[in-house]
């Protein structure tokens, strides 16, 4: 089967593409697979296309996807894919989502469709649909009549493995793109970090670097956080560095997912030990009582973080049961073989 794989050229986004890329390779051919980056008009153009574009003047943004569409086109028509695997697909202009249409498609959400209006049309086109997202199954089904299959991101275990070699010289650490109720949440832990003298590492990118003037007002609004912060995009292998060395690994998960997040099994697939949100649905795939911790509010949220530094053992235990459980269940390896299967299926219908 010959796979073209498309994805948009954000950072984070592309990482991802380019490991389900590299997994891709231990099923098929490198001949048989083909990497498309489909760039977003708003990542590529001017400042000046940008502000003209938002007062309603769509010259640039129509000429920019005409162009896209042509490339992709020209590029399907040599390699002459059996399937295109979409990416997330957020991105994706209605143009380009006429000619891939042409094509078998699957397509995997990465995000919840409900809040994509322009993604809501694209799966009328996808012969498959992969949710990252567990309730939007049920979303597409009533509003679409789309049979869709739940598929989260699984771990990279190529990146995100153990290293029992390197030293957890961190106490806690959180990796992630700032919003209101992280940013309060980590305030007050770095606030509690330096009364207690924990070591903390935080990291994502929490404010515009193009502008030197807002480093200066998140370090007024946020003081305590602004002490411990690495304000930038770290690529898989630092994050995946970065939870071998920490003691405890925050994850906060945004109020419209209630799915887990490939964070989760990340840090579970290093054997490091996981503080979540409760609320969160693993579907089965791991037991949430045991394969981590999870916090209810700030005030537990905190007792937890001191309970957990305290027992080395404790934590050792839940990470070594969340290791396996991820290994079992959870893998970016496991993920590309139940895309495989739907293909060969597909193919032979």
């Amino acid at each position: 089967m010959r796979f073209i794989i498309t994805a948009p050229s954000q950072p984070h986004v592309a990482a991802i593409a380019k490991s389900i890329y590299e997994t891709l390779k231990d099923f098929c051919s490198e001949g048989d697979m083909k990497f498309l980056t489909l760039p977003d008009f708003y990542d590529n153009c001017s400042y000046f296309e940008r502000r003209i574009t938002k007062f309603g003047i769509k010259n640039f943004e129509r000429n920019y996807n005409k162009n896209l569409t042509a490339e992709l086109e020209n590029f399907c028509e040599n390699f002459k894919p059996d399937f295109i695997l979409v990416l997330n697909g957020t991105n994706i202009p209605v143009t380009i989502q006429k000619h891939l249409a042409q094509y078998k498609i699957f397509l995997w959400l990465w995000d919840t469709v409900k809040t994509y209006p322009r993604l809501q049309n694209f799966v009328n086109c996808a012969d498959k649909v992969f949710c990252f997202e567990y309730d939007d199954i049920k979303y597409l089904r009533e509003k679409y009549q789309i049979d869709a299959q739940y598929l989260p991101l699984g771990a990279d275990e190529k990146i995100f493995s153990p290293n029992e070699n390197l030293a957890r010289d961190i106490d806690i650490s959180f990796i992630g793109t700032a919003s209101k109720s992280r940013i309060n949440i980590l305030e007050k832990i770095c606030t509690r970090a330096i009364q207690e003298n924990w070591a903390v590492k935080i990291g994502g990118l929490f404010y515009d670097t193009k502008h030197f003037w807002k480093k200066y007002l998140f370090d007024f609004k946020n003081s305590a956080l602004a002490k411990f912060l690495d304000n930038r995009y770290f690529n898989p292998n630092e994050a995946a560095n970065l939870y071998r060395r920490s003691k405890i690994c925050l994850n906060m998960n945004t109020v419209q997912h209630k799915s887990l997040s490939p964070r989760t099994f990340e840090i579970c697939a290093t054997k490091s030990f996981q503080l979540m949100n409760s609320g969160q649905n693993s579907q089965g795939l791991m037991n949430l009582e045991t394969d981590l911790a999870t916090f209810d509010s700030m005030e537990d949220l905190l007792e937890k973080i001191s309970f957990y530094l305290a027992n080395d053992d404790l934590r050792e235990k839940i990470a070594l049961a969340g290791y396996n459980s991820v290994m079992k269940n959870c893998t970016l390896k496991k993920s590309v073989e139940k895309i495989l299967a739907q293909s060969a299926r597909l193919k032979n219908d």
